[in-house]
């Protein structure tokens, strides 16, 4: 460094100035480079030590997976069993299904051993108002004289009878018991019927563990007489046998899986659609969820038509990289290395953490995802492609893909899809076929992209399938619905949730209205074709009931259009629910009869 020198001419500058100006200078360049070296060592420390926070984190988090995974696999063999026993008790008949024969079959499965948590394995029959008296019978004549029907609140509904369950010695408070008659169990029972699957209740108390208050709650999978249940709700209550059912007590079910890492602390909800969620189960001490409430990894478990949140807590929120009381040694050894390195494990975790979005995003996707190179080589096959051909991973790597799913009337197709794609185009929904390892030929609508690397250099091809099998089905039988509808001599109509009329059929229109008054109900409302005086008794007599307990048998005197007189007409509504479309509807079918007056089903 230069030092400084008045400018004037012929002037003489004393050495001590001379000195002082260098020693000033020289402590400020000093000063300058270990200010900037102690800040670029502690920023360097700091970086190091959020890298390894991040790196710790993502291990707890990998755990997590792995922890919820597991749960999530023994709820599965939970539901496993269910069906096989279903399945069972179709193929015998649940005449065939002794007391004795039962509890072999339960004492089997070793219970405690393959299903921890489960208090017992039931069946519970549906047994019919007018049938109930020959029921009791039934049971009798098997053996179990003293069996009653117990109600946990009165119902004038069907029963939905605990007709066994084992180990009979630590559930005897169960036996008999009708699960219609309390609106949680009943609730679970109407929605395994409905779904034709499982179907998993609210948290509640068990009857077995009553008398010390411990949460639970059931999986229930429905009976049917027949291996395929009809599609029609009404057709199919009538071939529900009953619910085979697992209690399962969730401090059992836990106790372990929390005993493989006693460490681990887990907060579980049920949430329910436009409910707060609601806490299920709670291990996690109470200073860590008021000391660090943001701090918990969140993960969602999905059993039959519930699904769980489970909260995590790190053991020790509070704790610290263990760089946070060495990082200053980093000043010492120098600012070019320690930067190097510092920059170097940066890069690398975000290569890592690009890498691994990317292959969620892959894995995780919907759409069945295939990537090959130019010469046609698969080298990207996610799990959706998995399901979707019946191909894993490993058995298709670098294999062509025209050799294992494109039919043989396809392949030139295919060939100029992808000369197209090689000079630049993206092909959007191109409606194609593939064959699926089965041989099963599958309809599909598929997106073909070029890929491109460094010098706009094609290296490859994306493609993203979508199956339309099903939909073409659904799509192919609502057609032939609406044509029976439409010729059907009884009145048939649809409503929504404010009573108006989606679909009306031609009967529908002359009961309702007469036939020359308007030209269609859609879009009236159900209540706007009634004068004031008879709206509230229809209100109450069909509407209320259908729209409750999604199922109504009434007569109603229906007012002539333009008459004095009343027409009695026999209705009959049950709802019909559209998940993937987000809503439901509910069905009236009704006709003229001979029948009086009625109240409602309730």
């Amino acid at each position: 460094m230069k030092t400084f020198r008045p400018a004037y001419k012929n002037t003489a500058v004393p050495t001590s100035m001379r000195d002082m100006d260098q020693t000033f200078a020289n402590w400020a360049y000093a000063t300058l480079v270990g200010i900037l070296g102690a800040s670029l060592s502690i920023a360097m420390g700091v970086h190091l030590q959020k890298n390894a926070q991040a790196t710790e984190t993502l291990a707890f988090e990998n755990l997590l997976d792995q922890r919820t995974a597991e749960l999530q696999g023994t709820i599965n063999e939970y539901k496993l069993n269910l069906q096989n026993t279903a399945s069972l008790i179709t193929a015998f008949g649940q005449d065939e299904l002794t007391p004795e024969r039962f509890r072999n079959y339960v004492n089997s499965l070793n219970l405690n051993e393959n299903f921890p948590g489960a208090l017992g394995l039931a069946f519970a029959r549906k047994v019919p108002l007018d049938k109930e008296a020959e029921f009791l019978r039934e049971m009798k004549m098997k053996g179990l004289r003293d069996f009653q029907i117990r109600f946990i609140s009165p119902s004038s509904q069907d029963r939905f009878v605990m007709q066994y369950i084992e180990p009979i010695e630590d559930n005897h408070s169960a036996l008999g018991l009708d699960l219609g008659s309390e609106n949680v169990r009943r609730e679970n029972c109407l929605s395994a019927f409905s779904r034709a699957g499982l179907a998993v209740s609210r948290p509640i108390t068990m009857i077995q563990n009553a008398h010390v208050g411990r949460l639970g709650f059931t999986m229930l999978m429905p009976v049917f007489n027949k291996a395929v249940p009809s599609s029609d709700l009404g057709a199919r209550y009538e071939e529900l046998v009953g619910w085979v059912s697992f209690p399962i007590s969730i401090d059992r079910l836990l106790k372990t899986w929390l005993a493989k890492d006693p460490t681990l602390q887990v907060r579980i909800s049920v949430l329910e659609e436009k409910h707060t969620p609601v806490l299920f189960f709670d291990n996690v001490e109470p200073k860590h969820f008021s000391l660090y409430p943001n701090i918990a990894v969140s993960r969602d478990l999905q059993l039959g038509n519930r699904r769980w949140r489970l909260e995590y807590w790190p053991s020790k929120p509070d704790n610290q990289s263990p760089l946070s009381s060495g990082y200053l040694a980093l000043t010492l050894l120098g600012i070019a290395l320690s930067g190097f390195a510092a920059y170097h494990a940066k890069r690398m975790l975000d290569r890592h953490d690009e890498l691994r979005l990317h292959k969620q995003l892959v894995n995780n996707s919907s759409e069945a995802l295939i990537a090959e190179d130019t010469r046609g080589r698969i080298l990207v096959w996610n799990h959706a492609a998995e399901e979707l051909f019946g191909l894993d991973r490993a058995s298709v790597l670098y294999d062509q893909e025209q050799n294992l799913t494109v039919p043989d009337e396809l392949l030139s197709s295919e060939k100029r899809l992808h000369e197209r794609a090689e000079q630049g185009e993206t092909l959007k929904n191109i409606q194609t076929l593939r064959i699926s390892d089965s041989a099963k030929r599958i309809h599909l609508r598929m997106n073909l992209a070029p890929i491109y690397g460094h010098n706009r250099r094609l290296v490859g091809y994306t493609k993203s399938f979508r199956d339309e099998t099903d939909a073409r089905m659904v799509w192919k039988d609502m057609h032939a619905l609406e044509e029976l509808i439409a010729h059907a001599p009884d009145g048939v109509i649809t409503l929504d949730r404010s009573r108006k009329i989606k679909l009306a059929n031609p009967a529908a229109l002359v009961l309702l209205q007469g036939a020359n008054i308007k030209s269609t109900l859609i879009g009236q409302r159900m209540t706007d074709l009634l004068a004031t005086d008879v709206l509230p008794e229809f209100e109450n007599e069909v509407l209320n009931p259908l729209f409750k307990n999604s199922r109504v048998e009434v007569v109603f005197n229906w007012p002539v259009p333009g008459h004095t007189e009343h027409m009695p007409l026999f209705f009959r509504g049950f709802a019909l629910n559209y998940p993937d479309l987000g809503e439901s509807i509910w069905a009236l079918r009704f006709e003229k009869t001979n029948k009086t007056y009625t109240p409602s089903y309730d």
